[in-house]
């Protein structure tokens, strides 16, 4: 692909106190070659310093720094927002709370530059606010991940392609597309990306959905494009992980008919508003949860526990819904 130019987007709400560190990597990225290069920095409705801290970093960053207010609270609505004002061929996103790679930048051109995807990422490796418990580290407790979102799928690069299914997907905290195919799909759908200031999420796995439809799903895994992600101490607690695993339960239930695609949904019988083989299969997993109360190590607890956990908010997601949900906006 032919690549002369890429936009950074970073959607942010409230987070000035960590969106200064953030802004200070980005300024530091080295931009390739023959490349021109630009940070998109999307306000979603903050009301903390964000806007007077972005002006500062604007007037000292040799790298162009763009500004952008977004009031409709949702990041899916920032990230369109975002897209509709990036001008680069390709779309690097990251997070309010990461720090990149010096090379990040430049692993991500090279990646389009010399692979033919239209989406790429690498590592996301974390920065402990805390010491993390040590059973969290173990294989075991990569099922439980999610809500630290840490991307570590090995030292060898790896392809992405339509016929490849079952591969771990990229979070937004280092992910980047061709700003073609993610304007020939829609953007982001609104009803996903922490709508509300919930922690529905998501919008980066549902968009490889509709990249799969419409033939453009081809990808890299490169593990030398790296970013750090700060996990602040209220995320290693139970508690949060009880709470992450119900939203994703609900977000789940939104993303039902892309999830158990080529299954037709509509055509399977339901009982308030629940496929009715989702009954059995939450049924087994309260019954795994059970058997290994009192018999298992407290992170085989735990793993039983949370995924139970999301059975709990998908139904709540379907049962409490007025219907199925709509087709979602996009953007134009």
């Amino acid at each position: 692909m032919k690549v002369d130019s890429v936009s950074v987007l970073v959607c942010t709400f409230n987070r000035a106190s960590c969106l200064g560190d953030t802004l200070d990597a980005l300024v530091r990225l080295r931009v390739p070659n023959d490349c021109r290069a630009e940070i998109v920095i999307v306000d979603n409705n903050s009301t903390d310093s964000t806007p007077e801290l972005v002006a500062r970093a604007a007037a000292a960053s040799p790298i162009p720094i763009t500004y952008v207010f977004e009031p409709r609270q949702g990041k899916s609505f920032a990230l369109n927002a975002g897209l509709t004002r990036a001008g680069g061929d390709v779309l690097a996103l990251t997070d309010d709370d990461v720090l990149t790679d010096p090379g990040w930048l430049e692993g991500i051109v090279r990646a389009f530059r010399t692979r033919d995807v239209t989406f790429a990422f690498g590592k996301v490796l974390p920065r402990w606010g805390c010491l993390p418990p040590p059973e969290l580290l173990t294989e075991r407790a990569h099922e439980i991940w999610g809500p630290l979102a840490i991307v570590d799928y090995g030292d060898a690069p790896t392809e992405y392609t339509a016929e490849s299914t079952g591969q771990k997907l990229p979070v937004g905290a280092s992910l980047a597309f061709s700003r073609a195919a993610l304007l020939s799909v829609g953007g982001w759908r609104t009803d996903l990306g922490k709508v509300d200031n919930t922690l529905i999420s998501g919008e980066d796995h549902e968009i490889f959905f509709r990249l799969r439809r419409a033939n453009l799903y081809r990808g890299l895994y490169d593990p030398t494009i790296v970013v750090l992600h700060y996990v602040p101490p209220s995320r290693l607690t139970r508690r949060y992980f009880r709470r992450w695993f119900y939203w994703h339960g609900k977000t789940l239930a939104r993303m039902a008919n892309e999830i158990y695609a080529p299954l037709d949904l509509s055509r399977v019988p339901h009982i308030a508003r629940v496929p009715r083989f989702l009954y059995r299969q939450a049924m087994r997993q309260f019954w795994n949860w059970l058997r290994v109360l009192g018999r298992s190590s407290a992170l085989d607890v735990l793993i039983e526990e949370l995924q139970s956990i999301e059975y709990i908010g998908f139904f709540a997601e379907r049962w409490l819904s007025a219907s199925a949900p709509a087709s979602p906006d996009r953007i134009a």
